[in-house]
């Protein structure tokens, strides 16, 4: 029998990554190199925890999917977490940037297209892993969560482009961008607001493998990415002139 255990162990790891990003990304940086130790530390965080969970992935899945743990109100809030990935990501963004222009607060408008670029930064990386990974989505290969085949996942095919969740990349992405952005001009705000985001991105990850799209270390896979997509993108990108 598929026990609590499997799911509550991800799920502490979700919210323990989440709040060392948040922590992190309330830090200035002290420098400027291409990586900082920060950005590699969140990085490195979330990419053990994907490994350490390879091995309870099929049984995590089998708890997802067990009848007792699912209902219709969750499968609706399930359905909101997953829009808030993708398309939720790219239309709050543009969001973000429209109504930044149209109130003429330059900072919202700038927070909008640094989600965007995040966004597209950490979707560049996602697309290149899954096609070389090639690893089977879980409806695919419910027993065999190693089943993957280096290039496969350029085949076309997306039922061999599982690792990592492209869903959860882009919410992470938008979640580090805005709590980064926001961070530096107002610390306070970014206190609840963080919070608020990484929440909501976490909710994405668990719902793709609430649908069986995704297994367990590829939600925390994608979580590292976007997270350090958003924190790179923002840092890298402060003193741009546009917009």
């Amino acid at each position: 029998m598929v026990r609590f255990a499997g799911v509550a162990r991800v799920m502490a790891m979700v919210a323990l990554f989440a709040h060392v990003a948040r922590a992190q990304c309330l830090l200035p940086p002290a420098t400027e190199p291409p990586v900082t130790a920060r950005e590699a530390t969140i990085f490195a965080v979330g990419i053990a925890a994907a490994a350490a969970l390879l091995t309870s992935d099929v049984r995590i899945a089998h708890w997802t999917q067990d009848p007792a743990h699912r209902s219709n109100a969750m499968g609706s809030v399930m359905t909101g977490a997953r829009l808030f990935g993708d398309p939720g990501s790219i239309v709050l963004g543009a969001g973000l940037w429209a109504g930044g222009q149209l109130a003429g607060n330059a900072d919202v408008s700038t927070d909008g297209v640094r989600a965007l670029e995040a966004v597209a930064a950490s979707s560049a990386v996602t697309f290149l892993v899954k096609g070389l990974v090639g690893r089977a989505r879980p409806y695919a290969s419910q027993e065999n969560s190693a089943n993957t085949s280096f290039g496969r996942g350029f085949s076309g095919n997306s039922d061999y482009q599982s690792f990592p969740s492209g869903h959860t990349t882009a919410a992470f992405a938008f979640a580090s961008s805005v709590t980064a952005r926001v961070a530096q001009r107002d610390a306070a705000r970014a206190r609840w607001l963080g919070p608020l985001l990484y929440g909501a991105a976490a909710l994405t990850g668990y719902s793709r493998m609430y649908d069986n799209k995704h297994w367990a270390s590829d939600v925390l896979a994608g979580a590292a990415i976007g997270t350090v997509s958003g924190l790179l993108v923002v840092r890298h990108l402060e003193h741009s002139p546009w917009p």
